[in-house]
């Protein structure tokens, strides 16, 4: 667009401009040309300074303080010379100047200078609606992926024991705090017949989706039904009916079913105990030692670790008893809880654990999951926990 409120001079602008391969669209003010800079299409402006109704100059802060989908190139044409004057003009908003007389060449070149100005502007417009859209994308897909990985949350959470259990006498609590929106953390807690409570914790090497994948496997399979292939049950072919397995044999028929091909392994605590003889069985493969709290508030680790499962085939895995009477108390709890770190890069420890256990062994399960909870969060004290965190407690009611 040529905006000269001279026609003589207009008219000479425009035939140079034409014979340059141009198109031009003539104006007689700049109020004319601001009209029509607000309809759109005009890319390209050369103007004079003064001019009726609107200036050069005003003209350009109105296009410059206008919201228009592209970039407008301006040159002002001025007969001043002074520096003051293009400082002015610049501030304005002017990409370049003319100073009259103008011509043909320094035209042409300025021209051209302007044009390949808005040919690397379109061209950046274009990758930014490229990448726009990619981001569209990538919004949807990631939207699609949180609702997928929410629904599988949903679903882990169903495979987990209600709050506040009770089964024949032994009270189970329990806290899951994932890192993620998935955990490779499960357990469970379950009457096996009418004298025998079960439970386990484990905990899936990695994190997210595959070791999530695992975990609901492993909670799907270590239920105490009487079926063929059920790691927590023996068929005895001599009597023709299942039996309880102990502790050793369901940890040595997971570890033998789970050998895993992909350097995938669990660690994991079973226990079993028996309400008539007041005895607590228990199993470990690679997992924290479990903490057995007395009612008197003595406190200690048990078990020696063990292997982890899915590594090495034909592992036998020692089952230990302990005595476990009216008010005693046995804590499980994945490795997220005694190496959770700090900022400082310190984790929270066993020692730190024990400590928080004594301190608050007077509570009931509810509260005492809910203080432990609550002073990793404290240690973390900066965003979510790096590994998935998970307890079980139970107590003989």
């Amino acid at each position: 667009m040529l905006v000269d409120d001279d026609a003589v001079a207009r008219s000479i602008l425009s035939q140079l401009l034409r014979r340059q391969g141009h198109e031009v669209i003539e104006v007689a003010d700049g109020q004319a040309a601001w009209e029509l800079v607000q309809r759109g299409g005009i890319s390209f402006i050369v103007s004079d300074w003064v001019m009726p109704k609107i200036h050069g100059p005003d003209l350009c802060r109105r296009i410059r303080g206008a919201a228009l989908d592209h970039y407008t190139y301006v040159i002002l044409c001025t007969s001043k010379g002074a520096k003051a004057d293009l400082i002015e003009g610049m501030d304005a908003g002017a990409d370049d100047f003319l100073v009259k007389p103008i011509s043909s060449e320094e035209l042409r070149v300025k021209v051209r200078a302007g044009e390949r100005i808005l040919s690397l502007e379109q061209g950046l417009a274009d990758k930014n609606r490229e990448l726009a859209s990619i981001n569209q994308r990538l919004e949807s897909a990631h939207k699609l992926i949180e609702d997928d990985l929410k629904a599988a949350a949903t679903l882990q959470t169903t495979l987990l024991p209600p709050p506040a259990l009770c089964a024949l006498g032994v009270q189970c609590e329990w806290r899951l705090e994932p890192s993620g929106y998935i955990a490779g953390d499960t357990f469970n807690f379950f009457a096996m017949d009418e004298r025998q409570v079960g439970f386990y914790l484990l905990d899936v090497s990695g994190h997210g989706v595959p070791a999530a994948m695992l975990s609901v496997t492993l909670s799907m399979i270590l239920t105490p039904d009487e079926t063929a292939g059920n790691p927590l049950m023996r068929y005895n072919r001599d009597c023709s009916f299942f039996e309880i397995a102990s502790p050793g044999e369901a940890l040595h028929e997971l570890n033998s079913r789970f050998q895993s091909k992909d350097d995938r392994y669990f660690t994991m605590v079973y226990g079993l105990f028996d309400t008539r003889s007041t005895t607590l069985r228990l199993a470990q493969a690679g997992h924290p030692g479990p903490i057995l709290i007395r009612k008197g508030g003595e406190i200690r680790r048990l078990g020696t670790g063990g292997m982890p499962l899915g590594i090495w085939p034909n592992v036998e895995f020692d089952c230990f008893e302990v005595s476990f009477r009216h008010g005693d108390r046995l804590i499980l709890y994945s490795d997220g809880v005694t190496e959770c770190v700090n900022p400082q890069g310190k984790i929270f420890g066993e020692a730190r654990l024990l400590a928080c256990l004594q301190q608050h062994g007077a509570a009931t399960l509810d509260e005492l999951l809910t203080d432990v909870i609550e002073e990793t969060k404290a240690w973390r004290s900066v965003g979510n926990f790096a590994d998935d965190i998970s307890l079980l407690a139970i107590e003989v009611a």
